[in-house]
């Protein structure tokens, strides 16, 4: 099922309404972006096991390498580049998290199962904020397993 963003009550804030208009091409870039997140191991149905973690980081690596690249592909004076580049940061900062984890245990993916799981939601929050905002500035339609990791419903 898929999902308008502008028609869901859940407004960000600290992020002005969409105004300008942005290339259809631009749009088609951060269509395809957002399906192919919406279609990676981070965001899919079934849950990341801790055993994982190699995985995960890949996974995060090839996102990161996948939003630069439409980054580049679209140019840097699209509208959409300032939430692009807090994609990429968001990449860096779990990728930091887990080299340091790595360091501190000495041996390749080894964080403790909470932390992993601390670091994994934490990413898909902020992923989610983000996502939100690019479908938001192109008024794409996202899949629905994506719109669970938008900010919630006001109460």
């Amino acid at each position: 099922m898929r999902i308008r963003v502008r028609e869901l009550d859940r407004p960000l804030a600290g992020f002005e309404r969409a105004t300008c208009r942005p290339a259809a091409a631009e749009s088609q870039a951060a269509a395809g972006l957002i399906d192919m997140i919406g279609g990676s191991a981070l965001f899919g149905e079934h849950l990341l096991l801790p055993e994982e973690q190699e995985k995960c980081y890949r996974a995060i690596s090839d996102l990161r390498r996948l939003i630069g690249d439409t980054r580049h592909l679209i140019g840097e004076d699209c509208v959409s580049d300032e939430t692009l580049l807090a994609m990429r940061a968001a990449c860096r900062r779990y990728l930091d998290a887990a080299e340091d984890w790595d360091r501190k245990a000495g041996r390749r993916h080894a964080m403790p199962s909470y932390r992993f799981y601390q670091l994994l939601g934490a990413f898909r929050d902020v992923m989610g904020i983000y996502l939100w905002r690019l479908a938001d500035l192109h008024d794409l339609d996202v899949d629905g397993r994506l719109a669970s990791f938008f900010p919630a419903a006001r109460d």
